[in-house]
């Protein structure tokens, strides 16, 4: 038996990397564009032409990449998504490398799966097959893969600098203090894992360790942060993040947060996310496996893991701004606690019956059935994931403008309401308004947003008006237009038709 688990371990691997290649890139161009996601792309394609006074509230490592990528494969989200997916399988290659000597084979392995397989969403139905849309964070260009991925570089390096006696050690603290110098400068919660990366020679008490190979690190650090802010002007580029972030985060940023909308987000609201985005099946699977991690034979690796999940999470409990993709930065290290938890659990039933020690067969019943469920459980939220990628296609905004088209409106306004500025302005910026101004409008388009309600006038006007009025629906959109033709004339308060 065991030899055939031996066997077939590397095959078992490359059919899970394989799943992890096709989540991570298939049909990754035709996802509905994100108004963040188009900001970075824009903002990295002027970067590499020279142009660096755009989106400085954010460091600009992340964007530097996503410009050179269009620079090889043409302007637009096709090639910085490619850079984003291939940030995304790297972590999970990273996790592999990393874990596989302090868990072996079968526990990297289930770290890896977690991260490359499990919907990360920004809303419930994003993973849903029916949505048609399958947007995981990760399968768009936004500053959370590249963050994420040098993160996870930074701490697996760390650890090799501490765990090894090779002459090469130095070598993995100066790219512990590169990949980190990346993180930070692709976006700022990067700085939160410094703790980790300071608190770990003191685990190992290795003091020369923390001695040199600091000031290795941080030398490595400093010099990647000075030549990655370099070309936007670091004091200028500096000063601007902070003192916008700072006004950011003192004025609030409306949030659809449990049915409720929020100015300044409650404590729980990225909790709240992980939740809704990732499933509570995949949330119990993983708390199950962190709650086993800080009870089966905790060590080093479990307090070190601990040391860069807690200032991450308490620092987001306390912003006032929580937006719904944030907990990315979080979740590979929550996935890596639940897979060494998992993997004790699994090694300590081993373990009894390699020592013979007759425990309980009650206890080994129970141990076993809850690895065998708890990682068996997260089979569904997987399969959900893989399923909507396989049916992802353009929906919503992207076949808008199409639809309108086939009633006769080509061109001309459009009134949206219940829809926030960022989601419309990537596809009709030049023709779109969500205030009703006084114009000629070919349509009114109806979302879901309740953060912006529908204005009492128009509200009249679409009762008042139905029956001349056509109407259809795109996914979660409502489409009004009028019946042969005409525009809908907004006129103060008052909104009418005409021919």
């Amino acid at each position: 038996m065991q030899s055939w688990v031996r066997v077939g371990r590397w095959p078992v691997f490359g059919v899970v990397a394989l799943l992890g290649l096709f989540v991570c890139f298939w049909h990754i161009g035709q996802q509905v564009l994100d108004g963040d996601e188009l900001t970075y792309v824009q903002a990295g394609w002027q970067y590499v032409h020279g142009i660096v006074t755009f989106n400085l509230e954010h460091p600009p490592t992340a964007k530097i990449l996503y410009g050179v990528a269009q620079l090889v494969f043409g302007e637009g989200v096709f090639g910085p998504r490619l850079v984003a997916g291939a940030a995304v399988f790297g972590t999970g290659l990273v996790l592999f490398a990393w874990l596989r000597g302090p868990l072996g084979h079968w526990g990297a392995l289930l770290a890896a799966g977690l991260w490359w397989l499990t919907p990360r969403a920004t809303a419930p139905d994003a993973f849903d097959p029916g949505s048609g849309t399958a947007v995981r964070i990760d399968r768009v260009a936004l500053l959370e893969p590249v963050l994420v991925f040098f993160v996870v570089l930074a701490l697996a390096a760390a650890w090799t600098w501490i765990t090894t006696s090779s002459r090469w050690r130095w070598a993995w603290a100066a790219l512990a203090g590169v990949s980190l110098g990346l993180a930070v400068t692709s976006k700022a919660t990067g700085a939160l894992f410094v703790v980790a990366i300071v608190v770990l020679p003191v685990l190992f008490r290795r003091w020369w360790e923390l001695l040199v190979g600091g000031v290795v690190a941080a030398a490595a650090f400093a010099v990647t942060f000075v030549v990655a802010y370099s070309p936007v002007g670091m004091v200028r580029g500096l000063t601007y993040m902070l003192a916008f972030q700072s006004a950011h985060d003192a004025k609030g940023h409306l949030a659809d947060i449990a049915g409720h909308t929020y100015r300044f987000s409650p404590w729980w609201a990225q909790y709240w996310y992980m939740v809704d985005g990732t499933t509570p099946v995949l949330v119990a699977v993983l708390a199950l496996g962190v709650l086993a991690a800080l009870v089966v034979r905790p060590d080093r690796l479990v307090l070190y893991l601990l040391a860069a999940t807690v200032p991450v999470m308490v620092f987001f409990g306390v912003s006032h701004v929580a937006l719904p993709h944030y907990y990315d930065a979080w979740m590979p290290v929550v996935i890596a606690l639940a897979a060494v938890g998992f993997t004790r659990l699994a090694r300590s039933v081993r373990a009894g019956r390699r020592a013979r020690r007759q425990a309980p067969l009650a206890a080994t019943v129970a141990i076993t059935a809850v690895v065998v469920l708890g990682v068996g459980a997260a089979v569904v939220p997987a399969a959900q994931q893989t399923v909507a990628v396989a049916r992802v296609r353009p929906s919503g905004l992207a076949l808008l403008d199409q639809r309108l088209r086939e009633h006769g409106v080509d061109g001309g306004r459009i009134l949206f309401v219940e829809y926030g500025a960022p989601g419309w302005r990537p596809y009709f910026a030049d023709r779109g308004v969500d205030v009703p101004v006084d114009g000629r409008y070919g349509a009114v388009v109806q979302g879901t947003d309740a953060r912006f309600p529908v204005p009492e006038q128009v509200r009249t006007f679409l009762r008042e008006e139905r029956s001349r009025l056509t109407a259809f629906r795109i996914d979660d959109l409502r489409v009004w237009v009028p019946t042969g033709g005409g525009d809908v004339v907004v006129d103060g308060d008052t909104l009418t038709l005409q021919r």
